[in-house]
């Protein structure tokens, strides 16, 4: 039997390490190479052939994300669709512009929608226009003309080279008279037109010449055709061209006015 040893005292020892060889030991301490121009796989990198979106050297990145929509291209076609509205059309003509200067950068889409709106603005405000002149033209073509023979139903201006034979006016009572107010001759009214003259053409005799040949004129055509009431109570007067309207107008129209105030109803037979 083997008598047992007491354990040794103090701490315990480490295992002894085994020395390695010196050249061992320099090979294990050289670090692995790496080569200069290697490149990292990332981003910018070698193309992932496992990736499935991307081109070489670009980065993965979604189609959907490249270029946004252009906003105003989109409001451009959406105001050229409603361009039967009025102004609408032109609203989208000028959303349509704005949106291709802005599509010049490349940094979004929607040129095509923004072209389609301002096509679809122009036609819509195209359309409207003509509406709006055939409606103005239609207008002013039905709108009767008044005549010597229609009755006038209510008062309106006219100028005194609009008046006819048998019209009824008041406003005539001046020296220069330009505009009259026409009215009914069942209404209150000055003046009467009994008929109309022509002077003869040339140069321009002067006032008293002209108003001469006036007054005989009317003389002569107007007194026939007055009733009774009208020659006994209407004083006559004529309405004569003077040197600035006499190369266009020669017309001289013969009157019956009231002596004073109004009368009423017609002065012709």
């Amino acid at each position: 039997m083997t008598p047992e040893l007491p354990p040794p005292s103090g701490p315990p020892h480490p295992a002894p390490v085994a020395e390695l060889p010196h050249a061992a030991a320099t090979e294990a301490q050289v670090p692995t190479p790496v080569t200069p121009y290697a490149v990292p796989p990332g981003p910018f990198g070698q193309p992932d052939p496992a990736a499935p979106f991307g081109q070489p050297g670009q980065p993965d990145v979604p189609p959907s994300s490249r270029g946004s929509v252009n906003g105003l291209a989109i409001a451009a076609l959406c105001c050229g669709l409603a361009a039967f509205i009025p102004l609408v059309g032109v609203l989208a003509v000028v959303l349509g512009v704005v949106a291709l200067h802005q599509l010049r950068s490349g940094f979004q889409r929607g040129r095509g929608r923004a072209i389609t709106g301002i096509v679809l603005g122009a036609l819509g405000t195209l359309g409207w226009a003509a509406v709006v002149v055939a409606a103005v033209l239609g207008g002013a073509m039905d709108q009767p003309q008044p005549s010597a023979s229609a009755p006038v139903t209510g008062g309106s201006q006219v100028f005194v080279d609009k008046l006819a034979a048998g019209d009824c006016f008041s406003g005539g009572r001046t020296d220069s008279i330009d505009v009259v107010t026409r009215i009914p001759c069942t209404s209150p009214h000055e003046s009467q037109v009994v008929t109309a003259i022509e002077l003869p053409g040339g140069p321009y005799p002067g006032e008293a010449k002209v108003t001469d040949e006036a007054e005989s004129g009317c003389s002569d055509k107007a007194d026939s055709l007055l009733t009774d009431r009208a020659a006994a109570d209407l004083d006559p007067s004529y309405i004569y061209p003077d040197a600035d309207t006499w190369r266009g107008d020669r017309t001289v129209l013969c009157l019956v006015e009231a002596p004073s105030g109004t009368t009423t109803g017609s002065a012709l037979k």
